[in-house]
């Protein structure tokens, strides 16, 4: 049967399609968990109750016990579910409390009941494709991967969960979005939930608004810091540098988180005047595609010669502040109020 999309699977589902085995795995928890609603869905419209919907899970339950639910002929419905979380018997990895016959698998694999659906969900990158048990799935089941989204991918999943939520968002309030919180699929909706109440029926999520309501961790708190910094919206970087220290962070990491990133800005401005693409960039200075186009957005603000001077004046601060002649914090402080005189 092979491997299909979480796209192209749930078109089937929207069209009534429905396979007698599925077999998710990856490391997009939130995705693998929306398409095993909607199998269970599609297979029990009616809902689910304790006589067609089983859910075991295979550190607790020998995957024996599944199959032999799973030939079990429903009670009360024509359809059951039954559902195995995190399937460790398509890997390399191993229960050690529980004793597994992953044959009893494998032969229901190539002899499915035709009442049942049976759902594999998998928490791991990859499969190991040397096991009989997963060329039998990859032959007989359909097989879904389900990866972290790529950035164009993210910011597409944003726009239409938004629009589930009967909101809008601005490029801005997206780009936003994902700085301050990441690409974790499930912060993001829980953000986003929370924006959508806060913006109101029919209303449009802004910078601001995610600036303002946004759950971020610390070090997400200083990636938004560095970017108001790059962009020189000062007023904005020195309110985000005060609540920073109140939080005990060393002034003296967010000059070189300052420093780092001005030195991506750099390269990304000097290799892509040479042409290499930020594939190419990203390898080459060992940051994220995402950071490197970020950082390549952030250096249009300004030339080559202003970022060199600004690495060489940061380095000039760093040099003082080890040899105890400036304080770091007044050392930060006064580099944030001069950069718009800087960058002129």
């Amino acid at each position: 049967m092979g491997a299909l999309s979480f796209r192209d699977v749930m078109g089937e589902l929207k069209k009534g399609v429905l396979r007698e085995v599925y077999l998710l795995y990856g490391t997009e928890a939130l995705l693998i968990d929306d398409l095993v609603q909607a199998i269970q869905q599609q297979a029990l419209p009616g809902g689910i109750d304790d006589f067609n919907y089983t859910r075991i899970h295979y550190d607790e339950t020998p995957i024996q016990l599944a199959v032999q639910e799973a030939e079990t002929i429903p009670f009360l419905s024509e359809q059951k579910v039954v559902h195995v979380q995190n399937c460790l018997a398509f890997t390399s990895g191993k229960s050690p409390r529980v004793d597994h016959d992953p044959d009893a698998l494998q032969r229901y694999l190539e002899h499915p009941a035709p009442f049942t659906t049976l759902i594999l969900t998998v928490n791991a990158e990859k499969l190991d494709e040397r096991k009989k048990l997963t060329k039998a799935a990859q032959k007989n089941a359909c097989v879904v991967q389900f990866t972290a989204l790529k950035e164009t991918e993210c910011r597409d999943w944003i726009g239409a969960e938004v629009r589930r939520q009967g909101v809008g968002i601005t490029p801005d309030g997206i780009a936003r979005l994902i700085l301050s919180v990441g690409t974790n699929l499930r912060l993001l909706r829980s953000e986003i939930e929370k924006l959508a109440l806060y913006a109101g029926e029919g209303g449009m999520i802004e910078e601001a608004s995610v600036d303002a309501l946004a759950t971020r961790t610390m070090e997400q708190n200083i990636f938004v810091f560095i970017d108001e910094v790059v962009r020189v919206r000062i007023d904005k970087a020195m309110r985000m540098m005060y609540d920073l220290l109140k939080n005990k962070e060393e002034p003296i990491k967010l000059l070189f988180m300052i420093t780092r990133q001005v030195r991506i800005m750099h390269q990304v401005k000097v290799q892509s005047g040479r042409g290499y693409s930020l594939q190419q960039i990203a390898q080459q200075v060992g940051a994220h595609p995402y950071a490197t186009k970020v950082a390549k957005e952030q250096g249009n603000r300004f030339s080559v010669k202003v970022l060199e001077r600004l690495l060489q004046e940061l380095a000039e601060i760093d040099y003082k502040i080890k040899t105890g002649q400036l304080n770091d914090r007044t050392a930060l402080e006064m580099f944030l109020l001069s950069l718009p005189q800087k960058v002129s």
